[in-house]
């Protein structure tokens, strides 16, 4: 009978070591594969860019920045016709003329200076010569399309490393924006030039390493044509539903949270859309576009058309 009571002691005590083994490690490691995207997605990639790794909640609805005046200025800009046509040379198209009345580089430097960590100073001057080199034409591409500046700077800022990376500099892509294999492709990873095709605003293709090895890209003749194919694609019928949903200047809810928020300005809610809709692979795209408006306070360079 002791003998008995031992054993069942001894397997009491295993039992619950185990049971505290499962409650300590097992159950911590299962929380963390279950929310492993809300942690992960914040976080990875931010470290790396020129950019805030948190929320700042800086965004001032057009009504709060611009005035009563805004809401009707909105509704004759969404009333405009937002036909797109191909220019044989977009060159040629004249860009906006505003006034940098809501967005000035001289402001955001100094409020940068003063916000940013000294170890995310470095590529700051990249980033805003960027914006300046190109905002007129993402506001020409707004005009025209409705898609806002602000998620197409912050797109170009992110794919083409702020006109530094290969893509970019090289090939005039600054949207990673890939040519289309064609039907009846080799199907034995040894794809040659052949076996894709390009949009008629590209002049080739380029290969490139992304999903896979065999991965070709646009090549334009220019950064212009570059822009204007990427409104194309996003005035396509995967991406279009977001130019009514999400207005510019204003806030509105969405499907998963963002940095804690369900409720997000239109900017963010476009790059909500955009992941969801399938422009990108990485996990925290949603994440790091958001953050790249957020930080060079884009969305003031949207309010310039609709003011304009």
């Amino acid at each position: 009978m002791e003998k008995n009571e031992q054993d069942q002691g001894l397997f009491y005590g295993i039992g619950k070591g185990v049971f505290l083994g499962l409650l300590l490690v097992a159950l911590p490691g299962y929380l963390v594969l279950k929310y492993y995207h809300h942690i992960e997605g914040p976080l990875s990639g931010l470290a790396d860019l020129p950019v805030y790794e948190q929320w700042q909640d800086n965004f001032k609805s057009g009504a709060d920045e611009v005035g009563v005046l805004f809401a009707a200025k909105l509704r004759e800009f969404y009333q405009a016709d937002t036909t797109i046509s191909l220019f044989d040379k977009a060159e040629k198209e004249a860009l906006p003329t505003t006034r940098s009345r809501y967005w000035k580089r001289a402001d955001m430097e100094r409020h940068l200076a003063r916000t940013l960590p000294a170890r995310k100073q470095g590529n700051v001057q990249a980033y805003l010569d960027y914006i300046e080199q190109y905002k007129g034409v993402a506001l020409a591409e707004m005009r025209r399309t409705k898609i806002p500046a602000s998620v197409t700077l912050a797109q170009g800022l992110f794919e083409g490393n702020a006109g530094r990376g290969y893509l970019a500099s090289e090939a005039n892509n600054h949207f990673g924006v890939k040519c289309q294999l064609q039907p009846g492709y080799r199907r034995d990873g040894r794809m040659t030039d052949d076996d894709f095709d390009h949009h008629s605003l590209a002049i080739g293709c380029v290969q490139r390493t992304d999903d896979y090895v065999w991965d070709r890209f646009e090549v334009y003749p220019s950064a212009r044509e570059s822009y204007r194919r990427h409104s194309l694609l996003l005035q396509g019928p995967r991406y279009n539903w977001m130019i009514r949903q999400y207005e510019i200047g204003g806030e509105y809810p969405i499907s998963r949270k963002l940095f804690g928020h369900d409720r997000v300005p239109y900017y963010a809610a476009w790059c909500v859309g955009l992941k969801q809709s399938g422009y990108a692979t990485a996990k925290n795209y949603a994440e790091m576009i958001t953050m790249i408006i957020e930080t060079y306070q884009l969305w003031r360079i949207d309010y310039e058309m609709i003011m304009a």
